[in-house]
């Protein structure tokens, strides 16, 4: 059991899993694998945030306590992840009390994967602000408009 627990941990828990995906070995070390690795930790990342919503809405039967008490523990450190990969950090370089492994050159992260946290934050704060975590708040996201002049506002058809 040990040897199962110690090699699922290699496998996944790692900085570039996509290269253990059978078939992927070889892209290891060109231009293509590295973009197709960063994509690959971006949409786990963004399929990652959503399951802790749903988990948090259902959690699952008989694990309600276990679940309500780890995202109470657990909310800011995921909020402010959240919050470093909108302004850029790597997947996968965040540590508790901040940013490690930073690879050199321009690693950061892809514009699309910053609007997805983007898109889930405010929904995260929602549920954890529901589980009566404090100080959510200042991590809410404020849509931004892109004209606010008032007459960008399409007008109704006077009949």
């Amino acid at each position: 059991m040990l040897q199962v627990l110690v090699s699922i941990q290699a496998l996944i828990l790692n900085q570039d899993p996509y290269f253990n995906e059978p078939g992927w070995a070889h892209h290891r070390g060109t231009p293509q694998g590295e973009l197709l690795s960063r994509q690959y930790n971006e949409d786990t990342f963004i399929l990652s945030l959503k399951t802790m919503i749903y988990s948090m809405r259902r959690p699952p039967k008989h694990f309600e306590d276990f679940v309500v008490g780890h995202f109470y523990r657990r909310a800011q450190d995921i909020l402010v992840a959240c919050k470093a990969y909108m302004d850029g950090a790597q997947v996968g370089c965040l540590v508790k009390g901040g940013v490690q492994d930073v690879d050199e050159g321009d690693k950061s992260c892809s514009q699309k994967f910053k609007n997805s946290v983007s898109g889930c934050v405010n929904m995260l704060v929602k549920e954890f602000t529901v589980l009566g975590v404090k100080d959510c708040e200042k991590f809410l996201i404020v849509p931004k408009c892109q004209n606010n002049r008032v007459d960008s506002i399409p007008k109704v058809p006077v009949l």
